[in-house]
């Protein structure tokens, strides 16, 4: 019911989009006491625009940032304005406990001096969706023809790839058949391109 299509960033139809979120976020006893200027459905609209564009410049596996690699937030995420509870008001919740507690007083994405924070205040937003059921890593699980085509070493590095970017690694083949694991990698012969192949694309 609250998911709405592609609008333009910040304009008057976006921040209208926020109005049921922004009432049921001003109902809270932590948000209630935020002036109108602070919290209100324009503020919202640019708050969103705000973290989607610092996610696409700062974060993700192109990033160049200290903290690389940071995860994004699914920009789906973004797209659901429904009443709180939701996924979207759970993030904005996070970030304004996050505002509480620092010195400044507004969300500022453009600004470099608050780069750590915005960071934190990402982070913190992926902690609590995880925590609420909202948000889910990959769960994974290297088939043993991974080791066997590729060598145990191989498999150790891709494992290790998948853990720095968030993802779950897990040993037990029963957590496939239950159904815990999102993806299973296993070796294609067929598709697996040689080792020399794999260091020229590199190279490009």
């Amino acid at each position: 019911a609250g998911q709405y299509p592609p609008l333009v960033p910040r304009s008057s139809s976006d921040a209208s989009s926020f109005a049921m979120l922004h009432s049921s976020l001003r109902a809270l006893p932590e948000l209630s006491k935020e002036g109108d200027k602070i919290l209100n459905e324009e503020m919202l609209a640019k708050f969103v625009d705000g973290v989607r564009r610092f996610q696409r410049d700062h974060l993700g596996r192109k990033s160049k940032s200290k903290y690389w690699p940071a995860l994004r937030l699914p920009d789906v995420l973004f797209s659901d304005r429904s009443s709180f509870p939701s996924p979207l008001g759970a993030a904005i919740l996070s970030a304004f406990r996050i505002k509480q507690t620092s010195p400044w007083r507004n969300f500022n994405f453009d600004n470099p001096k608050l780069f750590d924070d915005n960071v934190a205040i990402i982070k913190r937003m992926e902690c609590d969706l995880i925590d609420r059921g909202y948000l889910k890593r990959p769960v994974i699980y290297f088939d043993a023809t991974v080791s066997e085509g590729c060598g145990a070493a191989e498999r150790a590095r891709l494992a290790k790839i998948a853990s720095r970017f968030g993802a779950i690694v897990t040993e037990d083949a029963g957590d496939v058949a239950s159904g815990r694991v999102t993806h299973v990698v296993a070796y294609d012969p067929e598709e697996h391109d040689a080792r020399e192949v794999v260091e020229e694309e590199e190279r490009r």
